[in-house]
C-alpha cells in the first residue's frame, strides 16, 4: 500500500471510529425493474421510501416529488424537448421552458427583474460569491453568518477575499464587523432564509438594514425557505416583506426538481451570466426539470393551503416534540432538529427508528460541531396527521431511552 493509500484508509477507518463514518442509503421502488443491492446498514432491508411509515428525511416539504400533474407537465417536456439540456445555456440556449421558470421565479419572489438558472445551489452560491468578489481593481470584504451552509462557505474561500462570520443571527456583531472594514469597496453580507441544521429564520429586516447603512450587497440562501414560510410560501421575502439584493434558491426541494436560481436586478443577472464560472461552464439544467419547478410553481400559487398545512403540521411537530422534553434548539420552521450531543448515539437512535419504519437522518460532525449531533426531521405536507404523531411518539420514546445508556 502506497503512503497516499494508508493515509487514505486511516482517515475513513478513524471516521469510523468516531461514529462519523457515511455511507450513501440505497433504495428500493416496488413498480421500478432495476436490481440493487442491500445496503448491509439497514439489516438487510431496502430503504423503501415507498412502504416506510413516515419519511422524515426527505426536503421533499410538500410532497410534490410524486405529484400527478407535475409528472404529467414533466414528462410532456421530455417528449417535445428530450432528456438534456445538452450543454451550457450560453452555447445551446434557454428553451421556452427555461424562460417561462425564469419569469415565474421572479415574480414568486417578490417582484425582482431577472433571474438566472443554475445546475445545482453549490454552484449557485459558489459562483455568485467569486464573481461578486473579483470586481476589479475594486477591494470586497464578506461578512456571512457563522452557520450558513458549506456551499457559502466554500464559495468565501473560493473568492480569496477578506471574510469574516459574524455570530449567529448577531446583529450588533454584524454592524462591529462592518465598521471595522468601512473602507473595501464592496462588501457582501450573506445568510440564510431557512438555516438548514438549526430550522430557525434570520431577523432579515435588521440584517438588510444594517447591509444598506453599511452600503453592502445582500445575499440570501432561500435554499430551505422557498415554497415554505411566507403567506403565499415566497420564502424570506414573502415572510419578512423585505427585498434582498441577491435571493439564491434551489427547485430540489420544495418544488420537486433539479437545479438552482438567482433573482436579482438586470443588471447584477447580466454580470453573472457574463462572468459566473459556474454558470458558464456548466451543463443548463434539462427542459424537464424546469418543467417540474414551474408546475411546482402553479400549485403553489392555485393551492396556498398547502403551504399553510406545511406550516401547521411543523408547529404541531415542534410543540409536541417540546412537550416530550426533547430539545429542538430554536426551531420555528419545518426543519427541525432533535439535540442528541454525541455522534454514536444520534446514530443509534437513527438505526432503531429506521427499524420501526421511520426514517430520518443523524446530522454530525463535520456538518455541524463535535458533540453537537442531531436527529433533522423534516416535516413534509404529504404525511397523515396520525402518521406524524405515531412518528413523533417513537422518536421521542426511543431518543429518551439512548440518552440514559
Amino acid at each position: 500500500m502506497s503512503l497516499l493509500s494508508e493515509l487514505i484508509f486511516n482517515k475513513i477507518e478513524n471516521n469510523k471510529k468516531l461514529g462519523l463514518y457515511r455511507k450513501i442509503p440505497e433504495i428500493a421502488y416496488e413498480d421500478f425493474n432495476l436490481k440493487t443491492c442491500q445496503d448491509k446498514n439497514t439489516n438487510g432491508r431496502f430503504i423503501n421510501y415507498s412502504t416506510a411509515t413516515a419519511n422524515l428525511a426527505t426536503n421533499d416539504y410538500l410532497g410534490f416529488a410524486k405529484n400527478k400533474k407535475i409528472k404529467k407537465a414533466t414528462k410532456k417536456a421530455i417528449d417535445v424537448y428530450g432528456t438534456s439540456a445538452s450543454s451550457s445555456f450560453l452555447i445551446y440556449g434557454h428553451s421556452e421552458i427555461h424562460l417561462a421558470l425564469e419569469k415565474e421565479l421572479c415574480d414568486f419572489k417578490g417582484g425582482y427583474e431577472k433571474s438566472l438558472l443554475y445546475p445545482s445551489g453549490y454552484q449557485a452560491n459558489t459562483g455568485i460569491i467569486k464573481s461578486l468578489s473579483s470586481i476589479l481593481p475594486l477591494k470586497t470584504f464578506i461578512a456571512f453568518d457563522e452557520l450558513s451552509h458549506a456551499s457559502i462557505i466554500d464559495g468565501v474561500l473560493a473568492s480569496g477575499v477578506k471574510f469574516k462570520s459574524f455570530k449567529h443571527n448577531d446583529l450588533n456583531c454584524l454592524e462591529n464587523i462592518l465598521d471595522k472594514h468601512k473602507n473595501y469597496e464592496i462588501k457582501l453580507v450573506i445568510t440564510e432564509g431557512v438555516f438548514s441544521m438549526d430550522g430557525d429564520v434570520p431577523d432579515l429586516p435588521g440584517i438588510l438594514n444594517i447591509a444598506k447603512l453599511h452600503g453592502a450587497l445582500s445575499i440570501v440562501d432561500d435554499a430551505h425557505a422557498t415554497g415554505t414560510i411566507g403567506e403565499k410560501g415566497g420564502g424570506s421575502a414573502d415572510f419578512h416583506k423585505v427585498k434582498p439584493d441577491i435571493i439564491i434558491g434551489t427547485l430540489g426541494k420544495a418544488l420537486a426538481s433539479n437545479g438552482a436560481f438567482a433573482v436579482s436586478s438586470s443588471l447584477i443577472i447580466e454580470y453573472l451570466i457574463n462572468f459566473s464560472r459556474t454558470f458558464i461552464f456548466s451543463t443548463g439544467i434539462p427542459p424537464s426539470s424546469a418543467a417540474s419547478a414551474l408546475e411546482a410553481l402553479k400549485l403553489i400559487k392555485d393551492n396556498p393551503k398547502i403551504v399553510k398545512k406545511l406550516q401547521d403540521y411543523s408547529k404541531f411537530a415542534r410543540d409536541y416534540l417540546k412537550k416530550s422534553g426533547l430539545n429542538t434548539l430554536n426551531s420555528t420552521t419545518h426543519i427541525i432538529p432533535i439535540f442528541i450531543g454525541e455522534e454514536d448515539k444520534a446514530v443509534s437512535v437513527e438505526k432503531e427508528l429506521l427499524k420501526m419504519g421511520i426514517y430520518l437522518k443523524a446530522v454530525r460532525y463535520p456538518t455541524v460541531q463535535r458533540k453537537n449531533a442531531r436527529l433533522r426531521l423534516g416535516v413534509n405536507a404529504k404525511l397523515k396527521k396520525e402518521t406524524l404523531k405515531k412518528a413523533l411518539k417513537d422518536i421521542a420514546h426511543n431518543v429518551k431511552f439512548y440518552s440514559c445508556v
